[in-house]
């Protein structure tokens, strides 16, 4: 199983339906992958932070050592480059590599 780790901004202003949108990221997935919001003591490979808006303001410097590699979803955007919401799940999976 390869474990991708999960963080949440607190919700305050989304656009988006977060959990909707991991739920499809979940789908798209082959089935190798796991999804996971606990934190074990080995870092992620991967980590996607969910934001709601385009502010990211759960973007902080504290997340860094908690995942190899992050994926930063901030309302419309993947890794601040704006993406159309239909199109979101597939551009957080596409990043995510084998």
């Amino acid at each position: 199983m390869k474990q991708i780790g999960i963080k949440y901004c607190g919700g305050c202003n989304p656009v988006i339906d977060r959990a909707r949108l991991m739920q499809e990221v979940k789908n798209l997935l082959p089935p190798e992958f796991t999804l996971a919001d606990d934190k074990t003591s080995e870092p992620w490979s991967v980590g996607v932070l969910v934001c709601g808006c385009l502010t990211a303001c759960a973007d902080q410097a504290e997340l860094v050592n908690l995942a190899d590699d992050w994926i930063i979803v901030a309302g419309h955007s993947v890794d601040y480059s704006p993406v159309p919401e239909k199109e979101l799940a597939e551009a957080v999976r596409s990043k995510i590599k084998p």
